[in-house]
């Protein structure tokens, strides 16, 4: 890891990339008879009121802080556009008028600081808030001697434990509808600008011819309005792509029906019995609501059912327009160091705009063995800046092993004998073939570990969404590249299984750190409570000391009244550390949320760089990022989100990069490097695994309501939502990993052995420390029952959970193994952290 390239120190490097982040991210979708960019020095009547109040990001672990974001109207005006007087002077009124009542009602967030730790946070953050009431202008106020206008309609509904809902919401408001119908009833020129943060409903613009451009701003950070008007002056070409299929209706999404999102409205809730499963037999039992989430859609999620289904979108997943026009060509194919590679020219062929393109690499079979979609995507990469007539070829690559499919029965990874199309695009419907690979026999990858299929009660239940695809050909062609099992990359190893035979009595951390003991035996060292008070964060309950001061006298009792431990951390917010414990040398190491950074800068969300798809902008924003961890004394910076976005109204959409699992893979690794390659933190991907609805994630023990649980094929599971993590864990090598609240085929996925152990540690090799999600309340996973299944930490912990773990104990739930390399992980994570060491450089 190197630290003397400081490219991000200055503040003003910082919202400088964060500007060119949110430039590269917004999607210019519709640009009818080059309505975009408009004349300098234009006049323009802009309507909506997030116009003086940009939405910049969610809420949340996931939230976006900054005093001063920049305001669309204002940055604008600094763009050189004359903003019509008559709706300026109504929204400027409208907004004195909100800001006072805002004020008024005087919440203030600062005064549930002491909750922030604990699960009852999320009785804040999981009350629902529907999308703010347009004001409708009329008169003098809509109508102006302005050629265009600007319509911004916005979104911040939804959040953490809270899902969107359908109407009034993913479909427009009524106050929206009102709206539009006012400006496009006034105007025959209109730009529609989506300021909201997450998908929307977009039907309704067919009906609205004068709605000749469509800009995607989605939730695009502190600096968004400002490249907002440099992409509206031209100034600045768009070149974003969507990362999510915008559907012609929320019905048409294939996960509509499996998707609850009120909590209001319990008959929206999904059930077992809904599908003719039984509760108790998947583990759900004295409760009087037990929710799941069934993922029907198997294998065919957003694009590749879409486009597998042959369904009509309003704009397809990739889709993404310039000022510029491109014309790609592809080169000579080839196999090299285990990759298939595809070399693409890029030709910009206007003659006025300079721009970037996107080209995409798809994957097509006709091949035995499982089903498929009708293309997958594997890889993209993005041009510089090319003027007209100018030219670059890209390389895009697709390791082999990403032509193998989990094949369920036999629990192997294997590529079926078959042809395979490599295609080259510029959205998932705008594709050509550019390479063929043949595979005259099966090809076997790798054996799974773990099981984490359907539970045996569920087990030929589920109808899942199925089509019948193309086989293998029975010749295949002469010119396509053939390839054989020596081609392929190896399987990463596994975690090696530790063995606590010898023990260093008297040991500390920095035996270990200098090479004296092992961690082995200095972890065996330990009585059974002190362990159990390390498989915890220091959480409620625990007598907090610190917060800012350097002498800490608080700490944790043994049975013999001597100290265990305390938080040693001068500046970690309550429950955000692990105990440190005085005899044994160990200091409190830092987490931090979340996916927007740690709060020195309101960065453009997830769902916003994922439509960068550029890959060295997503390292930049890890290194930056990584940096202000860094400075705030942060060990574990708490993102990247992992998840996909399954459904439009995912209540947590923003934080999440993609609908399909390579984009989302790419853009987590990619930020994964960036941020520890040149700091001294590590990155914590979340939520593991397949999280992808908010509503009662936790379930909610005042109405006896049970966790959801995610019932999903094995390979579905494998080959979409742990996919992203896969690769992050792979490439990247982060040092923690956080797992999700709800439960996978009827278990918690913190106490799932298949997934903390078998999957994570067996097949992909990872050696970190694995922590809970933070929450104490609720149905959420027992303590003892995390740490046996390979879920070290649970956090933030606290008394009732490290009882709960020796509880665990003395049953026989968890073992003295599982406890031991529990704390080996974490002692692994905490005597490389940044704290550690300068913990031990104060003290000596």
């Amino acid at each position: 890891m190197g630290t003397q390239t400081r490219r991000f120190e200055m503040k003003e490097a910082r919202l400088q990339l964060a500007r060119e982040l949110a430039a590269e991210a917004i999607v210019l979708l519709k640009n009818d008879r080059d309505c975009l960019p408009l004349p300098e020095g234009e006049r323009i009547a802009v309507f909506g009121q997030a116009q003086l109040d940009t939405a910049i990001g969610g809420g949340g672990s996931g939230a976006s802080h900054c005093e001063h974001p920049l305001q669309i109207a204002e940055e604008l005006e600094k763009e050189g556009f004359v903003l019509a007087e008559g709706p300026k002077a109504f929204y400027e009124k409208y907004a004195q008028e909100k800001a006072a009542g805002a004020a008024e009602s005087g919440f203030d967030m600062s005064s549930f600081e002491g909750l922030v730790a604990s699960g009852a946070i999320y009785e804040i953050f999981g009350r629902y808030s529907a999308p703010a009431a347009e004001p409708v202008p009329a008169g003098e106020a809509l109508e102006t001697d302005a050629k265009t206008a600007l319509l911004i309609l916005t979104r911040a509904s939804g959040g953490e434990e809270c899902d969107r809902r359908v109407e009034q919401d993913y479909y427009l408001t009524d106050s929206e509808k009102q709206l539009a119908e006012a400006v496009c009833g006034a105007y025959e020129k209109v730009v529609l600008i989506l300021n909201v943060n997450g998908a929307i409903d977009l039907a309704w613009i067919r009906s609205y011819p004068q709605i000749q451009a469509v800009l995607f701003m989605g939730t695009a950070g502190e600096q968004g309005a400002g490249a907002l008007a440099e992409i509206i002056s031209g100034r600045c070409s768009p070149s974003g792509k969507l990362s999510q299929t915008l559907a012609l209706s929320y019905e048409d999404y294939p996960t509509a029906k499996n998707m609850s999102w009120n909590k209001d409205d319990p008959s929206n809730i999904r059930v077992y019995a809904d599908y003719g499963l039984d509760a108790a037999a998947n583990g759900s039992t004295g409760w009087d609501v037990s929710p799941v989430t069934v993922y029907e859609e198997d294998i065919y999620l957003g694009y590749r059912y879409f486009e597998s289904f042959e369904k009509e979108v309003m704009f397809p997943f990739g889709h993404g327009l310039s000022y510029a026009k491109f014309a790609l060509k592809a080169g000579e194919p080839a196999i090299a160091d285990g990759d298939a590679v595809v070399p693409v020219t890029v030709k910009n062929i206007s003659e006025t705009f300079s721009g970037k393109e996107v080209v995409q690499l798809y994957l097509s079979a006709q091949a035995d063995g499982p089903e498929r979609p009708a293309q997958e995507l594997k890889d993209f990469a993005k041009t510089a800046v090319l003027a007209p007539g100018e030219e670059e070829t890209l390389t895009l690559r697709m390791p082999l092993s990403e032509l193998a499919v989990f094949d369920e029965e036999r629990g192997l990874y294997v590529i079926p004998g078959g042809l395979y199309t490599l295609r080259i695009g510029t959205s998932s419907d705008d594709t050509a073939a550019a390479a063929q690979i043949a595979v005259e026999e099966e090809i076997v990858v790798r054996r799974a570990v773990g099981d984490i299929g359907f539970s045996e009660a569920n087990r030929g239940k589920i109808r899942l969404l199925h089509r019948d695809t193309e086989k293998a050909p029975g010749e295949l062609p002469e010119t396509a590249l053939r390839i054989k099992a020596a081609d392929l990359s190896a399987a990463p190893e596994g975690e090696p299984a530790y063995k606590f035979e010898e023990t260093a009595e008297g040991a500390v951390l920095a035996d270990v750190a200098e090479g004296r003991v092992s961690m082995e035996a200095f972890v065996a060292q330990m009585s059974v409570r002190e362990l159990a008070v390390l498989c915890n964060g220091y959480g409620p309950g625990l007598p907090f000391g610190g917060l800012g001061k350097k002498d800490i006298p608080v700490t944790i009792k043994d049975e013999n009244g001597e100290d265990i431990g305390y938080n040693s951390h001068p500046s970690a917010f309550p429950g955000y550390e692990n105990p440190a414990v005085k005899r044994y040398g160990i200091y409190s190491a830092c987490y931090k949320d979340g996916p927007a950074s740690v709060g020195d800068t309101a960065w453009p969300t997830g769902m916003m760089l994922g439509c960068m798809f550029n890959k060295e902008l997503l390292y930049a924003f890890g290194e930056a990022c990584g940096y202000e961890s860094e400075m705030q004394d942060v060990d574990a910076w708490l993102a990247p989100g992992m998840n996909l976005i399954r459904n439009p109204i995912g209540g947590r959409d923003f934080e999440y990069f993609s609908e399909d699992p390579v984009l989302a893979g790419i853009c987590g690794t990619e930020i994964a490097k960036g941020a520890m390659e040149n700091n001294d933190v590590s990155v914590c991907p979340k939520h593991f695994a397949v999280n992808e609805q908010e509503t009662y994630r936790r379930g909610k023990t005042s109405k006896n309501i049970d966790a959801a649980d995610s019932i999903i094929s094995a390979r579905a599971a494998r080959e979409l939502y742990l996919k992203p993590f896969e690769m992050v864990i792979t490439m990247a090598r982060p040092r923690v990993l956080m797992t999700s609240f709800n439960k996978i085929n009827g278990t918690f996925a913190g106490g799932n052995r298949a997934l903390c152990t078998d999957i994570l540690r067996k097949e992909w090799g990872y050696t970190g420390v694995v922590v809970t999600d933070w929450g104490d309340m609720d149905a959420v996973v027992d303590g003892a029952d995390a740490v046996e299944a390979g879920n070290d930490v649970v956090m933030p912990g606290g008394p009732p959970v490290i009882e709960q773990v020796l509880k665990g104990y003395e049953e026989g739930r968890v073992d003295l193994q599982a406890m031991r390399t529990a704390v080996l992980h974490l002692m692994n994570f905490v005597m490389n952290s940044r704290s550690y060491r300068k913990a031990v450089e104060e003290r000596n």
